[in-house]
């Protein structure tokens, strides 16, 4: 936070997006769609004006007798909220029809592995350079944000216990939530999709050794996001967590260090393998 003065006053400021509350960040992010380098001054200025109006409510009286100099400098530290990514958790829940719907938790800690794979389904149907699918951020957001299970407080105390208090995922479910979700705010919708990409983007870093680099000229089997969901069906026929509901219902990162896991021992051996032909062919000449 920064404290500015006014009138013998002070101001606490936000500098960045965990100092803001909920609100704040709902109202300010569909601010961020309109790039400030695109605008001539006069409206850099009023946009600038809308987001210091959200951070920073001061007396309208206030605000009428403020300089030139100080609406400037005062814009000045509004800019953070372009220049920076969203990378916490925005809100905890969002309510639709008197129904609350919790969103996961930082670092997919208590997601599924079947949520991932939907997620990212939905989420490149949204953002596909080719008939995008505006409609598909609303799954995406039904795929992860679910209501408190009816069991919570036997389920908390029960061996089944995977630290994830909502229901479990329900395509069905989710289908008929992403109707009703259409009825959310631009700053609701931005708010969870900004805190998907911070996650998944942080997730596949993290896990990029899982996937190997294809420097070929073959396009991928699957274009659409699939891929990942036959990735489990994959691990399903090997049995290692059961059939493949078992499979889709465990925690991601399980998943993941098991396909890191994996991917290392056959890589590992591959090299050996290569190693031993070399080795051969050395003996032959």
């Amino acid at each position: 936070m920064k404290t500015v003065w006014l009138n013998a006053h002070s101001y606490q400021l936000p500098q960045a997006w965990p100092e803001c509350t909920s609100r704040q960040i709902m109202a300010l992010l569909p601010l961020t769609l309109v790039p400030l380098e695109l605008l001539e001054p006069p409206e850099r200025a009023v946009l600038k004006a809308r987001a210091l109006a959200e951070i920073m409510p001061i007396p309208k009286k206030t605000a009428y007798h403020l300089t030139v100099e100080q609406r400037y400098r005062l814009g000045q530290l509004t800019r953070w909220i372009w220049n920076e990514k969203l990378q916490h958790k925005p809100l905890d829940w969002f309510e639709v029809d008197g129904v609350r719907y919790h969103l996961p938790d930082l670092h997919y800690s208590n997601t599924s592995a079947i949520e991932i794979a939907m997620a990212n389904i939905h989420y490149l149907a949204y953002t596909r350079p080719e008939n995008p699918n505006p409609l598909a951020v609303y799954a995406l957001i039904a795929t992860l944000c679910r209501p408190v299970r009816r069991d919570a407080e036997s389920f908390r105390q029960s061996a089944d216990w995977n630290g994830d208090l909502r229901e479990e995922f329900n395509s069905v479910l989710a289908d008929e939530r992403a109707r009703k979700f259409q009825k959310l705010s631009i700053g609701q919708v931005m708010a969870v999709l900004k805190y998907f990409e911070c996650m998944n983007n942080r997730f596949f870093e993290s896990y990029q050794d899982v996937y190997d680099s294809d420097e070929s000229d073959e396009p991928p089997l699957y274009k659409n996001g699939e891929g990942i969901l036959t990735s489990l069906m994959d691990i399903a026929k090997l049995g290692v967590f059961g059939n493949f509901d078992q499979v889709c219902k465990q925690n991601v990162h399980t998943v993941w260090i098991f396909m890191r896991d994996n991917n290392l021992k056959i890589k590992r051996e591959t090299e050996r393998l290569e190693k031993e032909i070399e080795s051969l062919g050395s003996d032959i000449y």
